[in-house]
């Protein structure tokens, strides 16, 4: 096989461009006609049963390509669209959204309604959390996938024995063993397809990978790959590799035991590694590094830097990484870090150890299960094999809530119902702030209550067999991740829109009850009409200078309490299926889409436009400097958040330049973490930088920015994002 760098031009781009060979199954349309079919004629299977085989059925009939520039050289056609970033596959559209919706329809018609509006009226969205997945991958890769298969044999056959028993369990373990036989088959036929091509390597990979638990290093990693493919046939993603320094470890000193050079290990990575961007997967594929135990034993090691020097050559953003920072991380593994990240390399997020054991703690978790957390989609943790976190069942936009109070609950666009049905009798500021938290109260009980409702039912919307199956405590109990039988069955809301709510109630605050410049109700109608009529009013409060995020006592306290009020009403309250109700205060992209949906707010902010994003200020009012932004993010309690409270930095290149930038940028992140801080991440790129790229593009094709929780290409960015981007860095 021609080296990496020969090879590369051939992978980056080989799934938006695959060639599926016709003669290996059938054609994804068909697939999908095939599927559409089944489901309009299912009626009487258990769904666990008809999913299986609605599986099955793709499995057996997918169609295949072999790539010989690559060892993960096989591919199975199953309808992803990777033309921008990978769409839904036809499994994912035939079957489970027609599912949800009808399900939802039928037996919550009024909340499903209200959920629908909610996202079309900005407020945002209410469903069980399917799509972030983490799966047990010590045991998976432990037992293989006849390892899987076996143990569900085994379990049913206990099951029947004992005679104590109920048809769901049964059925669960009968879908387990319909769709890990599907994917042994379906690794046979592409097994036997490879013959064909000079993949020797992978030929003798896949064989043994059917009867075998991952023996070597290339054998774990086509493992991973493999296991992605098939679990993610549907909704869910597998948003985290895991911890792999610490998984691959034992394979890495075996190649080194039998004196593999660290050269060829290196280039065996560079494959994984762009196997993942040609993928395009949305929000990229995290994987996690560093930590320690709860002693404060540093979990790092050899193969950690490897990762790292790899990742930091290649110049990529997808898989993206999850630093584990406690204070005795080894100096050589930070440094590293922080340098990528100084250098542009910026798809890495910082999390703070100490933060997240002590939400757990907060959560009643101790810090013997939390010790072995990763980080998930962006920034979330959960523990690997024992928590099922659910960490996204709601993004509330809170500024909503600010429309609420002053329509009676209603959006102000179109006077629909969507908050609490109420005018209330306000004569001062504290009036309007506690009216704003009962309306804030009213869309949180409503998402948790119907999030609640959901679960009960999650397994007629959408079985879960081979994610299920990775749990120990799911086969031996005979019951879906989705009926809860893990030790910790968590549950986690999302409130974001912070700088937006804060400044917004200073604004009201200061010109409605202090200086008296326009009442309540003709604030209403200004927002009606998107400030026309009021440029003064709106450009005094623009400029006004006491925003939150720039260590202003008023406005920060504001977010004190607003976060407070969180805490103690929402935080680790306990559930109906026997978890704890998680919060975090990030928005991701969320903030852009829902903005997109929402009227003009009391902070100067136009209809239409974003709301605030993650725990920043709004968009250029930040004008204290990043030690300011960060002095008003410390004072919320990080350790209430532990879904995630992010610190998204942006820093001039001059500020990090030379030795002493390098450990003075050590040092701010260092700070960050001893006074509490969650979780850091962001850019170090100049504004002029960014305006040669949107002139030159092609000049500046491999220049990235942080987004939200991921990454993108500049210039890939369309213009209205890119200037926004330009304004922030122009503070």
């Amino acid at each position: 096989m021609k080296k990496f760098i020969e090879n590369r031009p051939y992978i980056e781009k080989e799934f938006k461009h695959a060639k599926f060979d016709p003669a290996t199954g059938l054609d994804a349309e068909i697939l999908y006609e095939e599927l559409l079919k089944m489901q309009k004629t299912h009626t009487e299977e258990p769904r666990p049963l008809f999913c299986a085989r609605a599986y099955e059925f793709v499995l057996d009939h997918t169609q295949f390509e072999i790539n010989e520039r690559t060892p993960f050289a096989g591919k199975i056609n199953i309808g992803v669209d990777y033309t921008e970033e990978a769409g839904w596959d036809v499994y994912d559209r035939a079957i489970f959204r027609e599912q949800r919706d009808k399900v939802l329809r039928e037996v919550f018609p009024e909340e499903y309604t209200r959920t629908l509006k909610g996202q079309e009226l900005g407020l945002g969205e209410v469903y069980t959390d399917f799509w972030h997945t983490v799966p047990d991958w010590n045991r998976l890769i432990d037992l293989g996938f006849r390892g899987i298969l076996d143990d569900a044999v085994q379990s049913k056959e206990a099951l029947l024995q004992g005679g104590a028993y109920e048809d769901k369990q049964i059925n669960f373990l009968d879908s387990v063993i319909i769709t890990f036989g599907a994917i042994l088959r379906c690794m046979e036929r592409m097994y036997q397809y490879s013959l064909k091509f000079d993949v020797p390597e992978f030929s003798a990979c896949l064989k043994n990978l059917i009867s075998n638990p991952p023996k070597t290093l290339y054998e774990v990693l086509q493992f991973a790959v493999l296991y992605l493919y098939f679990e993610e046939i549907g909704c869910e993603r597998g948003r985290t590799l895991g911890a792999i320094d610490r998984l691959y470890f034992p394979f890495y000193q075996k190649e080194l035991q039998k004196g593999t050079p660290l050269e060829e290990i290196k280039e065996l990575f560079r494959y994984f590694f762009i196997h993942f961007t040609a993928t395009k997967r949305f929000a990229q594929q995290p994987f996690a590094i560093a930590g320690c135990d709860k002693d404060g034993n540093d979990y790092s090691n050899e193969l950690t830097m490897l990762l790292l020097d790899v990742y930091d050559e290649m110049n990529i953003y997808d898989p993206k990484i999850h630093l584990r920072y406690h204070k005795n991380l080894d100096d050589k593994v930070f440094t590293k870090v922080i340098s990528m990240i100084r250098k542009g390399n910026s798809s890495i997020c910082m999390v703070n150890d100490g933060a997240v054991f002590a939400g757990y703690e907060r959560l009643g978790i101790p810090v013997e299960d939390s010790q072995d957390y990763v980080l998930l989609g962006c920034y979330e943790p959960v523990i690997i094999g024992k928590e099922e976190a659910e960490i996204a069942i709601t993004w509330l936009n809170m500024a909503k809530c600010i429309e609420f109070v002053l329509n009676h609950g209603r959006d102000l666009r179109t006077d629909y119902l969507l908050g609490l049905d109420k005018k209330f009798e306000i004569t001062n500021f504290e009036d309007f702030f506690t009216a704003f938290l009962q309306q804030l109260d009213h869309c949180l009980e409503f998402a948790i209550d119907f999030a609640q409702r959901q679960g009960f039912i999650a397994t007629q919307i959408n079985p879960t067999p081979i994610y299920s199956a990775s749990f120990k405590d799911c086969i031996e109990k005979g019951m879906d991740v989705h009926e809860y039988p893990l030790k910790y069955n968590n549950m986690s809301i999302k409130c974001f829109g912070l700088a937006t709510v804060v400044d917004s109630m200073m604004a009201i605050k200061k010109y409605v009850f202090e200086q008296k410049l326009v009442s309540l109700d003709e604030f209403k109608e200004v927002l009606k009409n998107n400030w026309e009529g009021y440029e003064d009013l709106r450009n005094m409060i623009l400029k006004d200078k006491e925003k939150y995020g720039n260590h202003c006592e008023e406005p920060d306290q504001l977010a004190v309490r607003i976060t407070r009020h969180l805490e103690d009403n929402y935080l680790g309250r306990k559930l109906q299926r026997g978890g704890v109700l998680r919060l975090g205060l990030d928005s991701i992209d969320h903030c852009v889409w829902l903005g997109e949906c929402s009227a003009a707010t009391p902070d100067g902010r136009l209809a239409g436009m974003p709301i605030s994003k993650n725990l920043c200020a709004v968009e250029g009012k930040d004008r204290g400097g990043i030690t300011a932004y960060m002095q008003s993010v410390l004072k919320i309690h990080a350790d209430a958040f532990v879904d995630s409270a992010i610190l998204d930095f942006m820093l001039h290149p001059s500020a990090v330049e030379g030795e002493k930038g390098l450990e003075d940028f050590k040092s701010l992140i260092k700070v960050f973490f001893q006074c509490g801080g969650f979780a850091a991440q962001g850019n170090i790129v100049s504004g002029e930088t960014l305006k040669e790229a949107q002139l030159h593009p092609e000049q500046y094709s491999t220049l990235q920015i942080r987004v939200c929780g991921w990454n993108e290409y500049f210039v890939k960015l369309c213009k209205s994002k890119q200037d926004m981007f330009i304004r922030q860095y122009e503070v």
